[in-house]
């Protein structure tokens, strides 16, 4: 049977005060008078190349989540922990829209423990940054999502480990160091293979030319083989700023590619409307709308 069912988790890079009602306005999108959206991201923690003291573009948790560390490192507790901003709205959008909502986890141990009976079973997608492939946070999250009935997002290395020439082929018959690293974190994870999410962004290489992270579909394909777990495609930190304006098209052209008679994307994490980090990688809403009217041409976008 095809796989022809197609999972979308849409939102701003980041949450903040003045995108929120693109959240809603995604939420709210129908096709033919059918809901399509099957998750929001609500990110309020950033992964940064470099630190910035004064939080700026590290998300509108920031300084809660830097207060609870010191704490929790005081008292060698966790009791009176604040709430992070991003959380309570998360909670919110929830009640309101009964929707998935999905964000991007630094630390997996304060983050997690304060989403717990905040967000219901199945109502919630945590994800690692691609710059944290260890096992280790990954079995600690993973504690929190089989407590919860949470899911869990599995994103890519950046780095390869073979030439992209070489790796993206269906004949490709090595391993690569990205396969048995990413394969890894879904042993840590030890969760039931629904579960569990892979999420391709592409890789970092000097092969990439102008994408962020050139994507690599076959070699995600492997990936996808060898664990059983559902993949999703991340056409915006694929594709990134410089070739934002392929990213409709190259999305529409991923979610069509069959591999033994069955789609090899089983869901998309995107990027849009506005935010204050990875700004010039967003679509707009209604280039999402148009995404969505096109791809219901030809797969089943499934709602919450």
């Amino acid at each position: 049977m095809i796989n022809k069912r197609l999972k979308i988790i849409a939102g701003p890079c980041s949450v903040n005060k003045n995108n929120i009602k693109d959240i809603y306005e995604i939420a709210d999108l129908k096709i033919n008078n059918q809901k399509v959206i099957w998750g929001l991201r609500v990110v309020g923690l950033k992964s940064r190349t470099n630190f910035v003291k004064d939080g700026k573009g590290m998300g509108i948790d920031f300084k809660d989540y830097i207060n609870n560390l010191r704490q929790i490192i005081k008292s060698k507790n966790f009791k009176n922990l604040k709430i992070f901003k991003s959380i309570k709205l998360a909670q919110k959008i929830y009640q309101e829209t009964k929707m998935l909502v999905a964000t991007e986890v630094m630390d997996p141990l304060i983050q997690p423990y304060l989403y717990e009976k905040i967000i219901p079973a199945y109502k919630l997608l945590l994800w690692n940054p691609a710059v944290n492939q260890l096992g280790w946070p990954i079995f600690l999250m993973s504690q929190y999502i089989k407590k919860n009935k949470w899911y869990l997002g599995l994103k890519n290395p950046k780095w390869v480990g073979d030439y992209l020439k070489n790796v993206d082929n269906l004949n490709y018959s090595e391993r690569t160091t990205m396969e048995r690293t990413w394969e890894g974190l879904v042993s840590y994870a030890n969760l039931a293979k629904e579960r569990i999410i892979l999420i391709h962004r592409g890789v970092d290489v000097p092969e990439k030319k102008n994408y962020r992270n050139a994507p690599v579909h076959y070699l995600a394909w492997r990936v996808k083989k060898h664990t059983g777990c559902l993949l999703f495609f991340d056409p915006s930190h694929s594709h990134g700023p410089r070739m934002r304006e392929k990213i409709l098209p190259a999305t529409i052209k991923a979610m069509k590619i069959m591999i033994d008679n069955q789609y090899l994307y089983d869901g998309i994490l995107i990027e849009v409307g506005h935010s204050e980090t990875d700004t010039e990688q967003h679509i707009s809403l209604e280039e999402f709308k148009n995404l969505c009217q096109e791809l219901s041409k030809f797969r089943e976008l499934e709602s919450q």
